[in-house]
């Protein structure tokens, strides 16, 4: 397994808290939900045949992407970039085409915000050409202005709900999920 999938891979275990924070808020909100379980490609070359079909769903089969970020944020004038990023223009326009996306959230880091974007703004959206850090790829991205994102708070009830183990990199977060696996195959109890 190259380093980059394994890097790839602990940061989808570390991003799950985050899918089942906005999981928690559209149930609070009365809404039933559906959170799909995860597919791990073996390999990076094998990526395609595991791609998911969404991070969460409400009942009515309206689609949810879920953005965990590595900053803490409150509103607009802390937001940590320039504009919000929705997505690469490959994933939004598939997910678009598909016509079920209720909406696009970016989790604070510290789980105590969170920024919406409504796809009905569609028409505001453009292209901005971005080197991710971790991966070390330019990709296209969609961004909108954040004035025309919806911030909100998360309420304290909600949050105590989300079990954060904070690991330093890509190899700590993989040393934490081989150590709870361990212990759930044998048994808390011990």
């Amino acid at each position: 397994m190259s380093e980059q999938h394994r890097q790839f891979l602990g940061r989808l275990d570390a991003s799950s808290p985050a899918v089942f924070l906005i999981g928690l808020l559209q149930h609070r909100k009365g809404r039933d939900v559906e959170i799909p379980g995860q597919r791990r490609a073996p390999t990076a070359a094998e990526h395609e045949l595991y791609s998911d079909i969404g991070d969460l769903f409400v009942v009515t089969r309206k689609r949810i992407e879920v953005k965990w970020l590595t900053s803490n944020f409150t509103g607009p004038d802390d937001w940590p970039f320039k504009e919000v990023f929705i997505g690469t223009v490959s994933s939004v326009d598939r997910a678009s085409a598909k016509g079920d996306v209720m909406a696009y959230v970016s989790v604070s880091n510290d789980y105590s915000h969170i920024a919406l974007i409504d796809p009905k703004t569609r028409g505001e959206w453009y292209k901005v050409d971005k080197l991710v850090k971790n991966t070390g790829n330019v990709e296209t991205f969609y961004a909108i202005a954040k004035s025309s994102v919806q911030f909100e708070p998360v309420d304290e009830p909600l949050r105590k709900f989300i079990i954060t183990i904070a690991p330093k990199d890509a190899n700590d977060c993989a040393r934490i999920v081989a150590t709870v696996g361990g212990l759930l195959e044998r048994g808390i109890e011990r």
